[in-house]
């Protein structure tokens, strides 16, 4: 039974490509917090220097922004209060470009 169990997990590090010491793909960087209320809205990412922000409104077009920091204070379209809005990052880490999984949150 244990050299069975010693087998697949073998087996599958193998797949993977761990057993011959490579390491796995870095997964993509969290995904925002964004918070929004008075026409406004705030998003924060787990980045460090520059970073470049992608924001999908509700019409479907696509804003880029680009903060020195994490985080992005912004105003909402009138058109786009009351409607979903689509936020993701992209930063630099010195060896790779990292990019964030998407948010979604409500302009008010």
């Amino acid at each position: 039974m244990r050299t069975t169990v010693k087998i697949l997990a073998a087996s599958a590090l193998a797949a993977l490509g761990l057993a011959a010491g490579a390491t796995p793909a870095l997964a993509a960087a969290p995904a925002p917090f964004c918070e929004s209320m008075a026409s406004q809205f705030y998003c924060d990412a787990s980045s460090a220097g520059t970073t470049t922000w992608s924001i999908t409104w509700y019409s479907g077009s696509v804003g880029t922004f680009t903060t020195a920091g994490s985080t992005l204070f912004a105003t909402c379209p009138a058109s786009n209060l009351g409607h979903p809005v689509r936020a993701s990052y992209s930063y630099f880490d010195g060896s790779t470009t990292q990019y964030s999984g998407t948010t979604q949150f409500i302009c008010r």
